[in-house]
């Protein structure tokens, strides 16, 4: 009886570590701009809205991804912003279309390269958080840039309890296959 419970209890602690180890977010929030990735919805978009309405940046930069309702998405986004209180001259569109993290990190290193940011602060989902980080400052770090991440507040998904949810599962082995992906040096997702 003793040894299973300390199975199921080592097994639990081992996947909140994994959660923790996907989730990182720094504490210094202040960046030149917000890179709100595309594909992660309201809870994204209002974590965005309330750094820049905390003084974290003067500029939200959107990335634009493709495929169906990727147009509407933006729309709906740069529309939650304004209504959140960001004005719609300070909200920026990287250049291009993305097909992944990856990509749209190769379109913000360009717009920051341009524009002459320093740092950014890139907002995500907290299970991205790693991955987002890792291919940022890869692509951000070669100009120079300071790559700082936030994990969206009020999200599902908790180190604690990913785990008792199917979605948790998933996004979970997704992220982790793809950071393995990363490590092979495949660069796409």
């Amino acid at each position: 009886m003793s040894g299973s419970l300390l199975l199921v209890a080592g097994t639990y602690l081992l996947l909140v570590f994994i959660g923790m180890l996907l989730v990182t977010s720094d504490t210094n929030k202040n960046a030149d701009a917000i890179v709100l990735l595309s594909g992660g919805g309201k809870v994204r978009n209002a974590e965005a809205a309330r750094l820049f309405n905390d003084g974290a940046a003067n500029t939200i930069v959107l990335t634009q991804t493709s495929g169906r309702g990727s147009v509407s998405t933006m729309g709906e986004t740069r529309s939650q912003l304004i209504k959140a209180g960001v004005p719609s001259y300070q909200i920026q569109t990287a250049y291009g279309t993305a097909t992944s993290t990856y990509d749209e990190a190769r379109q913000v290193a360009k717009l920051a390269k341009s524009a002459g940011f320093d740092s950014v602060l890139v907002v995500t989902d907290p299970y991205h958080t790693l991955r987002a980080r890792i291919l940022f400052a890869g692509e951000l770090g070669t100009e120079g840039v300071k790559v700082r991440v936030a994990a969206a507040s009020g999200h599902w998904y908790q180190p604690i309890s990913w785990m008792f949810s199917q979605e948790g599962w998933r996004v979970t082995l997704t992220e982790l296959a793809k950071i393995g992906g990363i490590i092979l040096g495949m660069r796409g997702g």
